[in-house]
């Protein structure tokens, strides 16, 4: 085989090379001996590898006592196969160093200890060499492939210096590492973001290590979170400032290669043409961001993670709506010059992806309040047995500033073109406004409660029960749209309703059992209230019966001091009793008056006479 026939295959094919390292190096090291930990077989394969393609590229070292060892430039890189060179030199290093560490480990042997060094600082030259030549200055690689490098290269130097017990410098470097492959999880493919997870799961013990050495403490995963962007925050001057500026251009490629594929949105059953590039970019950056913030809440992530989540949403929501607004109004300019067959069906659906963008940004905005209000609910429950009124009173105040925050959202939405010409969807905001009037009049009647002004609370109470059947009302012909972030469903009301009669059966109580004020005061309170006055008379005949006659209703006026619990001494009352019964029949019946009658004889004149004064004065024989 002649050279020419050699050299024919690394002709330069492509201006750039796209080096997926992470990928390489997991299958390599899954396939050769490191799934059982045997490192040996490893760098025996990774030794063997080098040699092939050192000779694949007629790249071989000469033979001889003063042979000339040839070394990879950026001026010769016309090949991919270089940078494989590069990287399996790397990595075979660091695989003698790992099976040094497991011998020093077990024999104890400090020379191994200083070999095992010498391996990883030549690991570590190896792989710089590695980033060098994967460097933007040198124009060989893509970006992902440039970051990939860096990341790779000061692994290695984090294993050199944890080695060295710098354990400062060590941090730096891992946080530099796992901020690269964090960026990166996102900017790939699903099993590129699998390997750089594994990655970050690799890191981070060595990182809580590093700190436990620093007596810095990592107990959870959110604390080695905080800890590196604490450290990059603070070796900024060091270039890790840049990380963040490279990894979002790689992600700005990315998402151009994937926007070129949002060809259409579909909203509410119907399907819109999306012809501006711009908003495709901004609205494939909302779904990564939505997809982010659904991971998050469904496995229950801290409050400060959904929050970080919730404000990188609207932001990305933001700019597509600036977008999306920016595009009508020059659509508007445009054809107002010049009109054409097509240009207002452009233009309805330029307002449609606008109506779209912005619907969403306003319901993601109602989320996040209410999650706040969530919050703000927990704290409330944590501090009922507290008597801190001013505390309490504070909260019902900060949970009725969220509430309006989310009707006004929702008259924004309101006033949306294609909210208002939809009339199910206009419908369905109406009953979400008449629904959180009533949460929020919830709320500033609990806290008038809370001052113990209940009869303002009860009238609160009453207006907020008016607003929820309002809402009931309205949803009942209403069919909930599945892909809506924001449903109101009819459980929701039930509950509410149900939540604002127990509300308002604790406002009566108190007002009757914790006030004893004067009937004529509270009455002419109502009536400045507006509370109907037949109400007031009714409970006010119901105050003058015993409470043993009407347990199940709280009187209107109730004083402590004076209750009328029951009547004393009872009045006389009716019982049923049984009827006497007189036997007169006896009186009306001849009875035989001696033993001869009984027996039917006839008897003589004496007999006779004798049986007259018997049965004259009752002679017995």
């Amino acid at each position: 085989m002649s050279n020419m026939e050699v050299d024919d295959p690394v002709k330069e094919q492509a201006t750039s090379f796209s080096l997926d390292i992470l990928s390489l190096i997991n299958e390599a090291r899954n396939t050769y001996g490191l799934r059982h930990q045997d490192y040996n077989r490893y760098r025996q394969y990774c030794m063997k590898k080098i040699y092939r393609l050192r000779v694949s590229l007629n790249f071989t070292h000469s033979k001889g006592r003063f042979a000339n060892f040839k070394e990879i430039t950026v001026d010769i890189l016309n090949d991919i196969r270089y940078l494989h060179i590069a990287l399996f030199d790397a990595e075979r290093a660091w695989s003698y160093a790992m099976e040094l560490k497991r011998e020093s480990m077990s024999s104890g042997d400090t020379r191994k200890k200083h070999h095992l060094i010498n391996r990883l600082k030549k690991a570590q030259k190896l792989s710089a060499q590695l980033e060098k030549l994967c460097s933007r200055e040198a124009g060989k690689v893509d970006t992902r492939t440039v970051l990939d490098a860096q990341a790779y290269s000061a692994l290695m130097s984090g294993y050199l210096l944890f080695e060295k017990q710098s354990f400062q410098a060590a941090l730096d470097k891992f946080a530099a590492a796992r901020t690269i492959y964090e960026k990166l999880s996102s900017a790939g493919t699903p099993h590129q973001e699998t390997l750089c997870q594994s990655a970050i799961d690799d890191i981070d013990p060595n990182i809580r290590y590093c700190a436990y050495k620093l007596r810095i403490g990592t107990d959870s995963v959110s604390d080695v979170e905080d800890l590196v962007k604490t450290t990059i925050k603070k070796n900024k001057g060091v270039g890790l400032d840049l990380l963040e500026a490279e990894v979002e251009s790689v992600l700005a490629q990315n998402r151009q290669v994937k926007a070129a594929s949002i060809t259409s949105i579909s909203w509410r059953g119907n399907v819109i043409p999306l012809r501006n590039a711009d908003l495709a970019i901004c609205i494939l950056k909302t779904r990564e961001a939505s997809t982010k913030l659904e991971e998050a809440l469904n496995t229950n992530a801290e409050e400060t993670t959904k929050m970080e989540m919730f404000d990188s949403l609207l932001e990305a929501y933001g700019d597509a709506e600036r977008f999306a607004k920016n595009a009508v109004k020059e659509d508007a300019t445009a054809t107002a010059k010049v009109k054409s067959s097509k240009s207002e069906q452009i233009s309805a659906d330029l307002n449609y992806v606008y109506n779209y963008v912005s619907y969403n940004y306003l319901c993601r905005r109602i989320q996040r309040n209410l999650m706040l209000v969530d919050s703000l609910k927990k704290q409330l429950e944590d501090q009922k047995s507290s008597d801190d009124v001013g505390f309490i009173s504070g909260k019902y105040q900060d949970i009725v500033k969220l509430y309006d925050n989310v009707l006004q959202s929702l008259n924004e939405i309101n006033e949306l073109s294609e909210v208002q010409n939809k009339l199910p969807l206009s419908q369905e905001v109406e009953a979400k406004i008449w629904y959180f009037k009533a949460w929020r009049t919830l709320y500033v009647a609990s806290a008038y409660a809370v001052l113990n002004k209940e009869l303002e609370a009860i009238l609160l109470y009453e207006r907020a029960n008016e607003y929820n059947l309002q809402a009931k009302s309205s949803l009942s012909s209403l069919k909930p749209d599945k892909e809506d972030v924001l449903i109101i469903s009819m459980e929701n009301v039930d509950k509410l309703e149900s939540l604002l009669r127990s509300h308002k059966v604790n406002a009566h109580a108190a007002l009757n059992f914790y006030h004893s004020g004067d009937e004529s005061d509270i009455t002419e309170k109502m009536n400045e209230l507006g509370i109907d006055e037949e109400k007031s008379k009714a409970g006010n005949k119901k105050d003058e019966m015993p409470l043993i006659e009407h347990l199940n209703q709280y009187p209107l006026n109730l004083s402590i001091n004076n209750v009328n619990l029951i009547n004393f001494p009872p009045e006389f009352t009716a019982i049923p009793a049984k009827p006497l019964f007189f036997d007169i029949a006896s009186n009306y019946i001849n009875y035989p008056s001696n033993l001869s009658q009984r027996a039917g004889r006839k008897q003589d004149g004496s007999g006779r006479l004798r049986g007259f004064f018997d049965s004259l004065w009752g002679t017995k024989k």
